[in-house]
């Protein structure tokens, strides 16, 4: 099976993302939180995002799962990260599912096909275009800091906070306002709000593993309804 046919349905990707920001506003039973971990972890796995699993399976192990720790003060620290982190972790989990290397002409085809009004596909179109875009120029960013011998580690980041928000988080800020400009009027010379019927050359078209991953997904919030109708 070719990396192709493992490629996950915008739909489906915005379907996990509007369900984890459910994870961030409802509290969820621990159960549910775990199932929707393993479930979102194992389509990232999928795709080929062994890196990024790895990485929150660390931050999962640590932060989420209840670990006791006997020093006071470390446990402290620690709970008051994990209630921050096991509502974030899911959100940041199906963003990465959601920016599977996937094109822009894509995401439009797909929202395009759900018949989504303007008022939230335009800036849904803007917001998805410019997050790969914002991505990119903090890369940018970071690589001239090391050309110049600024902030070349994480230790240096650790202890010079304030240089690093001088030297990265300001020029990142003033970059992106040039970008929104620039995607406002690249949206605006496209004819986004045209109203007439748009071809596309990307096929949308739900898969096996679109389907089980919407049925899982349902699952999930169904098995929270019946464990909170128990309670």
């Amino acid at each position: 099976m070719n990396k192709k046919s493992l490629s996950i349905d915008p739909r489906v990707s915005l379907f996990y993302v509007l369900l984890a920001s459910l994870f961030l506003i409802f509290p969820f039973q621990l159960s549910v939180q775990y199932c929707f971990f393993g479930v979102v972890a194992g389509a990232l796995l999928l795709i080929g995002k062994y890196r990024q699993v790895l990485c929150y399976l660390l931050i999962f192990v640590v932060f989420v799962l209840p670990i006791a720790i006997r020093h006071p003060i470390l446990a402290l620290i620690r709970d008051f990260l994990a209630i921050g982190f096991a509502r974030m972790l899911p959100l940041f989990m199906t963003m990465s599912l959601a920016m599977d290397r996937q094109s822009m002409g894509k995401w439009q085809a797909a929202m395009a096909k759900m018949k989504m009004p303007n008022f939230l596909f335009i800036p849904l179109v803007v917001c998805i275009r410019f997050i790969p875009t914002f991505i990119q120029e903090g890369k940018q960013i970071a690589q001239s800091l090391k050309y110049r011998g600024l902030a070349q580690n994480w230790r240096q980041i650790l202890f010079h906070p304030w240089q690093f928000f001088e030297y990265f988080v300001i020029p990142l800020l003033s970059s992106s306002e040039q970008v929104i400009m620039d995607l406002s009027s690249s949206s605006l010379i496209r004819c986004i709000q045209n109203t007439n019927p748009k071809t596309s050359i990307y096929p949308i078209r739900l898969k096996m593993l679109d389907y089980l991953l919407f049925l899982i997904g349902l699952g999930m919030i169904g098995g929270q309804l019946w464990l909170h109708s128990l309670i």
